[in-house]
C-alpha cells in the first residue's frame, strides 16, 4: 500500500484525492493547501487522512506526492518537498506544460516525473471536484532519461487506480501537442468572446443571440484566467508557433474566400477529420470498437448500453456520429478487449441491431 501527498486541493487536486481515496492500494492521503476550509472539508468527507497548510515533515512517509497548483509554483514546491520526503519518494505534477517545469527541477535530488491529466474544466475549487473525473481519460506521463523505469511503473500503477489511461510522451513533444489541442484553442475561444463583446451593440443583441454553436466553441473561455495566464506564458514558445500557423490558415481563408471549391474543401476537410475523432489508440495499440446502426428514437442508446453491461462488456468510450442517413444514426462504441467486441457483436445482433466490427 502507498502513502500519497497532494498539494493543491482545487478542481484537479480535489478530484485526485476523491478518486484515490477509493483505492485499496492507497494507505494514507495527506492534503496540503493554503485554504484550510478546503482541507477541513476534505477531512470531513473522509478523502484525506491528515492535512497541513505548509510543506513540512508530514510528507516524510509519502511514496508519491502530486503537485496540483498553477504551473508557475510547481518547481518551488518541488524543491521545498525535497527537504522532507524520503529519497525514494516520487514527486509529480498535474501541470499542462512540461518543458519549463522539467528544466526548473533538473537539480532536484529526489525523482520528479512530469504528469498531465488531459482534463479541462471551466470550474475551479475543491467544491467542484469529482471522484469520477479521471475515469477513461488520458493521463500523460512525461518521462525523462533521468527517470527510473520502476518509478515510472509505480506512477503508472497509481494513475491506473484513478481508472485513467496512462500515456507516455516526450516532454518537448507534449508541449507542442498541448499548445495545438488545448492552449491555442483556449486563446481562440477567449478571442471570439472578446470579439463579440467589442462588436455588440448597446442592447447586447449578439450576447442575447449567442447560443448553440457559439456557446459550444467558447465554453472554455470561462476557465480560470489565472491558470491560463500561467499556462500560456510558461509555454509561450510553442503557443506562438501554433498561433503563427493558425494565422496563416485564417489568412489563406481570407485570400480564397471567393474560390468556392477551395472554401468547400476547407470545410469538408475539417469535417472529415473531426468526424474521425475517437479514442482508438491507447499507447499505440488500436482499440476494438463496434459501429452500430441506431434508430433516432428515445431509449435506443440506453437499450444498447444496458445490453452490453448485462453481458459484462465494459465501454471505454461512446460517440454518436452526427451524420444521419435514412433516419438511422451511427453509434461508435469502444470496448476493452477484442473478446468483448466479439461478444458485443453477437448479443447486439441477436437483439436485432445492425452491427459492424471495427479494428
Amino acid at each position: 500500500m502507498y502513502n500519497v501527498g497532494i498539494i493543491g486541493l482545487g478542481f484537479l487536486g480535489g478530484s485526485l484525492i476523491k478518486s484515490l481515496s477509493k483505492s485499496e492500494k492507497i494507505n494514507k492521503i495527506l492534503g496540503c493547501d493554503i485554504n484550510e476550509n478546503s482541507l477541513k472539508q476534505a477531512l470531513e468527507d473522509g478523502v484525506i487522512t491528515d492535512y497541513t497548510l505548509n510543506v513540512d515533515e508530514k510528507f516524510a512517509d509519502c511514496d508519491v506526492v502530486f503537485i496540483s497548483t498553477p504551473v508557475s509554483f510547481i518547481s518551488e514546491y518541488a524543491y521545498e518537498l525535497q527537504k522532507f520526503v524520503k529519497p525514494t519518494c516520487i514527486i509529480t505534477d498535474t501541470g499542462s506544460t512540461k518543458k519549463t517545469i522539467l528544466e526548473a527541477v533538473k537539480s532536484l535530488e529526489v525523482e520528479f516525473i512530469g504528469g498531465h491529466p488531459m482534463i479541462g474544466s471551466e470550474r475551479s475549487g475543491y467544491a467542484t471536484s469529482k471522484d469520477l473525473l479521471f475515469e477513461n481519460s488520458y493521463y500523460i506521463i512525461t518521462k525523462s532519461e533521468n527517470n527510473k523505469p520502476e518509478s515510472v511503473e509505480l506512477l503508472k500503477e497509481i494513475i491506473l487506480e484513478l481508472k485513467a489511461i496512462p500515456i507516455i510522451i516526450d516532454s518537448t513533444k507534449h508541449d507542442y501537442i498541448t499548445a495545438s489541442i488545448s492552449h491555442v484553442p483556449h486563446v481562440v475561444a477567449a478571442a471570439l468572446v472578446n470579439m463579440v463583446k467589442e462588436l455588440d451593440d448597446e442592447n447586447e443583441t449578439m450576447k442575447t443571440l449567442a447560443a448553440g454553436g457559439f456557446k459550444d466553441i467558447t465554453r472554455i473561455a470561462s476557465s480560470d484566467p489565472t491558470m491560463w495566464e500561467n499556462i500560456c506564458t510558461e509555454n509561450k514558445d510553442e503557443v506562438l508557433k501554433i498561433l503563427g500557423r493558425l494565422i496563416e490558415i485564417l489568412q489563406g481563408f481570407e485570400n480564397d474566400i471567393e474560390k468556392r471549391d477551395v472554401i468547400y474543401n476547407f470545410f469538408d476537410s475539417s469535417k472529415k477529420y473531426r468526424d474521425s475523432f475517437i479514442n482508438r489508440k491507447i499507447n499505440g495499440n488500436t482499440m476494438p470498437e463496434l459501429n452500430i446502426s441506431v434508430k433516432d428514437e428515445n431509449g435506443a442508446i440506453a437499450k444498447i448500453t444496458t445490453i452490453l453491461s448485462a453481458n459484462g462488456i465494459g465501454i471505454k468510450n461512446i460517440e454518436v456520429l452526427n451524420n444521419r442517413e435514412n433516419n438511422f444514426g451511427a453509434l461508435r462504441v469502444v470496448v476493452r478487449t477484442y473478446e468483448e467486441r466479439d461478444k458485443g457483436f453477437d448479443v447486439l445482433t441477436q437483439e436485432g441491431f445492425e452491427v459492424k466490427k471495427v479494428n
